[in-house]
């Protein structure tokens, strides 16, 4: 029973009889005596009456706590999944996680902190995950010092984790002191040594000697990401302008959760040296620096436009922030932030230059 509906209930009953009920259920107040009861079929009539009201205020606190103790973890699964269009856009790479057993009992500021992994979704540059934690401070009111943060090597280190916002608010529910954390896991570097993390906690990150506090551990179930890859027929010439150098969009990759931009420029093999930056010369070091900027801001520029989907609607494409170098190509990568797409929905794209290319 929702809570709305117990409240419709109690509204409809008379206000001298719940307070009647309240008498008899308040804290300390003695049982009426046997010797003080009448024994009228009306008396008695009222007695039932009486513990029935009681019985009906009990449950109504009991579904209460229920709702707002633990109801707030599938409300936030079922948001996520209907805002992320999931059903909509049959998103394979998708996966929600089995929530802790209801137990009936309320949350309040005095219990222990604990995290609640509710979903993740696989993606080409980064895997989402999404957990709850509770009870915590709102964003704004959170002491300097406060940290949290996700582990993948065992708990020997922590990198921070972030708070879900969505259009500039943070997504929290004061009544549970519930809020929402969104954690990127890269394909690239230690994030992904392993799928199973471990979410920490500490009071006072300034504290050398303060033990971080384990509140939970999982195992991530990522499935493989579909992709769809469109190659143009005919390559889409850009250029360099402050370089004097051009290059060259060959086509692009959906996914779900994003696009990859598939391209190549004159220095591109150069600048995505096999060798790490602090291995190569001085003189190396100094032309990757003299590039960078140029490239990505020509980079920048290109990778951007928009996807016209079968439905009538458009996507607009924000420039990639970042990339990969693999077998001659560069792979630049740009998400969908808090939304997905069906890459078999998108029949066509509009470019930097104005060019619409069919892919359907």
């Amino acid at each position: 029973m929702r809570r709305e509906e117990i409240s419709r209930a109690l509204s409809m009953l008379n206000e001298e009889y719940i307070l009647e009920a309240l008498e008899l259920t308040e804290p300390g107040s003695e049982a009426p005596k046997v010797s003080d009861m009448k024994n009228s079929r009306r008396s008695a009539r009222n007695l039932r009456r009486t513990l029935l009201i009681a019985a009906v205020i009990s449950v109504f606190f009991a579904v209460t706590a229920f709702a707002i103790g633990y109801g707030i973890n599938r409300q936030r699964q079922q948001e996520l999944r209907e805002q992320l269009q999931i059903d909509q856009h049959q998103v394979e790479e998708y996966t929600e996680y089995p929530l802790p057993e209801e137990t009936g009992e309320e949350v309040s500021s005095d219990v222990e902190i604990t995290v609640t992994l509710l979903s993740s979704i696989g993606g080409v540059e980064f895997d989402r995950v999404y957990f709850n934690v509770s009870p915590i401070e709102p964003d704004s009111a959170r002491d300097v010092y406060y940290f949290l943060g996700v582990s993948h090597d065992g708990g020997k280190t922590y990198i921070n984790m972030s708070s879900l916002w969505e259009n500039g608010q943070q997504v929290y529910d004061a009544e549970t002191k519930t809020a929402t954390f969104e954690y990127l896991i890269s394909h690239a570097g230690s994030d992904q040594a392993s799928r199973d993390i471990i979410v920490g906690y500490c009071p006072d990150a300034q504290d050398e000697d303060a033990e971080i506090q384990q509140l939970g551990s999982f195992t991530l179930d990522l499935p493989e990401v579909r992709i769809r890859t469109c190659m143009f027929d005919n390559p889409i010439e850009f250029s360099c302008e402050e370089l004097g150098k051009s290059g060259r969009l060959l086509g692009i990759e959906l996914y779900s959760t994003g696009i990859t931009w598939l391209l190549e420029h004159e220095d591109s093999e150069r600048f995505y040296h096999s060798l790490p930056f602090e291995d190569l010369s001085p003189e190396e070091q100094a032309w990757i620096h003299s590039v960078s900027a140029p490239w990505a801001n020509t980079i920048s520029a290109v990778t951007m436009g928009t996807l016209h989907m079968a439905d009538g609607s458009d996507i607009k494409l924000r420039s990639a922030e970042s990339g990969a170098y693999q077998d001659g190509i560069v792979k630049r990568y740009g998400s969908f932030a808090l939304s997905t797409i069906d890459p078999d929905d998108v029949v066509s794209i509009t470019l930097f230059d104005g060019t619409t290319i069919d892919l359907s």
